[in-house]
């Protein structure tokens, strides 16, 4: 699959990468409302259970753990669907891959960090044991997605085509979301909680983000460059053939 970047395309990638960002959010604080029978608190990627439900359910801790498995869940539909036959689900499921930010789990576990890390030390009471489970976990859950993804690449410098998907995608959500929105969250601006537990600017992003992408979720197929294959078929019948009929002589 021949990829091209346009700014359609970015405009929806990106807005798929915020809107699985969000949901991860919303699995773990939905998860602790089941358990707690409560909405915790949050911002835009910190969360809390209600009350004292993590001391008096010490269960709550699969509420740290659901939202990693609802991203490995939609890294391997991502994987499923560049297995099919057309080009337009391959790209689908290359986005999704890439969308769910599988470096920043790497990369916080590898770091000491991250739900699945935590989420282990509450259960095992061993930073050193968890750190080595959860990094071995997601590199395991994780390797052969990226692997799918770097073989469907069939660009000139597919490493460079793989790493930037691998590490913008990460860079520009810490920076819209820890670094811009979370500021203008502590600074007061629709700050005041209200549904799900979350602060009325949660809401309004979340629903921003998931009405562009629900309106332009067709420019993930720009991804792949038609012109490509265009470009391959004009050359192929260009091509001079061999004759290989044969003369019979008497």
């Amino acid at each position: 699959m021949k990829l091209k970047l346009t700014l359609t395309f970015a405009l929806t990638f990106l807005a798929l990468t915020f809107v699985m960002h969000e949901a991860h959010e919303i699995v773990h604080t939905a998860i602790g409302r089941l358990i707690c029978g409560c909405w915790g608190t949050r911002d835009f990627n910190v969360w809390s259970l209600c009350g004292n439900c993590a001391e008096q359910k010490p269960y709550s801790v699969i509420s740290t753990f659901a939202g990693p498995i609802f991203t490995y869940l939609m890294i391997w539909i991502g994987t499923y669907l560049m297995n099919k036959a057309k080009d337009t689900q391959k790209a689908l499921g290359f986005s999704l891959v890439f969308a769910n930010m599988p470096f920043t789990r790497i990369f916080g576990a590898v770091t000491g960090g991250g739900d699945e890390v935590w989420g282990l030390n509450l259960v095992l009471h061993n930073n050193n044991l968890s750190w080595l489970l959860g990094t071995i976990i997601i590199l395991a859950i994780i390797i052969y997605p990226l692997y799918k993804c770097y073989t469907v690449i069939e660009n000139d410098s597919a490493i460079v085509w793989f790493l930037v998907f691998l590490l913008i995608p990460g860079q520009i959500d810490t920076w819209v979301i820890l670094i811009i929105l979370n500021s203008l969250l502590q600074k007061g601006l629709l700050s005041n909680y209200w549904i799900l537990g979350s602060p009325i600017l949660v809401t309004v992003w979340t629903a921003s983000i998931t009405l562009t992408y629900i309106l332009s979720r067709k420019n993930i197929y720009d991804l792949v460059d038609n012109n490509a294959d265009d470009q391959h078929i004009k050359t192929y019948l260009k091509t001079p053939t061999a004759d290989t009929s044969s003369n019979n002589s008497l």
